[in-house]
């Protein structure tokens, strides 16, 4: 079987059920799909695998997890690997976009999102990775183009198409009697998650609806106080409640501000 080149047009020959494929011409890296042959790229890993596990240990410390996350979590797997994409570069008035569709099933939707800088895609060369950490795509090219249909971009303002794989730690903790996982890209240290134990908002949720009820009371409380004091002139009596207003706010805040520190550090 026979296949075209995509950079220099020469007939390439490839055996069946041969995928990643090198150009004996131009030494560039193709892949072979059923119905179309792209460009194989790939990102360079940056990180190694304790330094991934910092990142990790840096967002589970973040202010969107539960408290002390970082120290609690028990790390109990990790797995490397190089997941695919389909890359696509559109070109319209608007100038250039880059459209990312995962290649390979998974369960964590925000590798849409990456952000591949200019320059960082490499040729695949089986001869420096290993094959092994080679996920292979099982989302063809044609379910790909849909995607991007469907998505609103018309297939003619795209301008390049290609497989990259991207490097990433996978990362397998538990917490709290259940089992978690997070994604750590290896080429820029970005840290994805889907499902993780996420700081809940109902304490403070619930403070805010106390600190509301305690200041309208407390208004209430100060005009009730200043029309006592100053029941036949309404002018004085509203300015006495305003200055027993500044008073009281100031009493009720004390509380409040020891609620909201003590739930900032427990929760």
């Amino acid at each position: 079987m026979q296949i075209k080149c995509t950079q220099c047009g020469a007939d390439v020959t490839v055996q069946q059920d041969e995928t990643f494929i090198e150009c004996p011409f131009c030494a560039s890296a193709l892949f072979l799909d059923k119905r179309k042959v792209v460009f194989h790229y790939l990102l360079n890993s940056n990180f190694k695998p304790n330094e991934a596990e910092g990142n990790l240990k840096r967002w589970m410390a973040g202010n969107h997890t539960v408290k002390d996350l970082d120290q609690k979590a028990q790390i109990v797997k990790t797995e490397f690997y190089y997941f695919p994409v389909w890359y696509f570069k559109t070109q319209d008035s608007s100038g250039d976009k880059i459209y990312l569709q995962p290649a390979a099933s998974t369960s964590v939707s925000e590798i849409k999102k990456l952000q591949i800088p200019a320059g960082a895609l490499k040729f695949y060369d089986k001869t420096i990775h290993n094959d092994d950490e080679i996920k292979k795509p099982d989302v063809l090219y044609d379910s790909a183009q849909a995607w991007l249909q469907g998505s609103g971009v018309s297939l003619d303002s795209v301008k390049e198409a290609a497989l990259v794989h991207i490097p990433f730690y996978q990362f397998y903790y538990n917490f709290g009697g259940q089992s978690y996982t997070a994604l750590v890209e290896a080429s820029s240290g970005q840290v994805y998650s889907n499902i993780y134990p996420a700081k809940s908002e109902a304490p403070f949720r619930i403070l805010f609806g106390l600190s509301i009820a305690a200041f309208v009371i407390t208004s209430i409380l100060c005009y009730v106080i200043g029309f006592a004091l100053n029941s036949g002139d309404m002018e004085e009596a509203l300015l006495t409640a305003e200055v027993f207003k500044i008073f009281a706010f100031g009493l009720v805040s004390v509380p409040l501000i020891v609620m909201a520190y003590v739930i900032a550090k427990k929760v």
